[in-house]
């Protein structure tokens, strides 16, 4: 009976140190490393996606784009405005009346041609370059005399000089050329302005002031003689409309890209 007691009392003690164990193995099984949190992993992720660990270009051979570049305008792209108009290049004395014409407005702060109004529109606008075309030889005052000259530069093809000239004409790649309409096409000043320079790959925007004519054929002549260049669409206005033509500058312009 004694040994029966002792084998009894044995088995128990064993069950007992089994179930301890099993238990303590339990507990520590349910200690394992603690998961990151959603705020952990959003912090690592934004390390990744930060910029801090992205290739170079150099590396990665692919060009970036500067957050500061996401202007209308393409980086690195420039617009000139260049216009000519007979005011500035005609030989005016105050108080000469046959001065007076369609195509110059005498304001109190002075006188201003049809094509120099469209002109500086068109540089408020886009916040282009403002280039005057300017002849070496100025026209007469008197509008009768001036069309003479134009109409006698046109029969013998002529290249007046100029001397205004544009520094660096590779950096522009787009070029709103304002003029007015003499004698159905540019004034010849513009001829020798557009074969000054090379407007290859370059696009041409061409704003024109007229009194019934309106583009005439200068497109045709430009083509010729910028034929590299791409015209866009022109915009001709009635030159007595030329001061509260704003409007229609800016909805002409609205599908040139420019920068804000």
């Amino acid at each position: 009976m004694k040994k029966v007691f002792v084998i009894m009392f044995s088995v128990a003690l064993l069950s007992a140190m089994t179930a301890c164990t099993s238990r303590s193995g339990n507990e520590n099984s349910e200690q394992a490393p603690v998961s990151q949190t959603d705020e952990e992993k959003g912090s690592e992720t934004e390390q990744i996606t930060s910029g801090e660990t992205e290739l170079s270009p150099e590396d990665s051979g692919e060009e970036t784009v500067s957050e500061e570049s996401g202007s209308n305008q393409t980086e690195g792209s420039r617009i000139l405005v260049a216009y000519f108009s007979r005011v500035g290049n005609m030989d005016y004395e105050e108080g000469v009346d046959a001065v007076t014409s369609a195509s110059v407005n005498i304001e109190e702060d002075g006188i201003f041609g049809n094509a120099q109004l469209l002109a500086q529109m068109a540089q408020e606008i886009t916040g282009g370059d403002l280039f005057f075309i300017e002849t070496a030889e100025k026209y007469p005052a008197v509008y009768r005399e001036t069309t003479d000259l134009a109409k006698e530069e046109q029969d013998n093809d002529a290249r007046p000089e100029l001397v205004s000239h544009v520094e660096d004409m590779d950096s522009y790649d787009t070029v709103i050329l304002v003029f007015p309409i003499w004698w159905g096409t540019l004034p010849h000043p513009v001829f020798t302005f557009l074969e000054e320079y090379d407007f290859s790959g370059k696009t041409i925007w061409l704003l024109c002031t007229h009194e019934g004519s309106r583009m005439g054929r200068s497109e045709s002549d430009i083509a010729e003689l910028a034929p590299d260049a791409h015209l866009a669409e022109g915009l001709a206005v009635r030159g007595s409309d030329a001061g509260s033509s704003r409007a229609d500058v800016e909805a002409w312009l609205s599908d040139l890209k420019i920068s804000e």
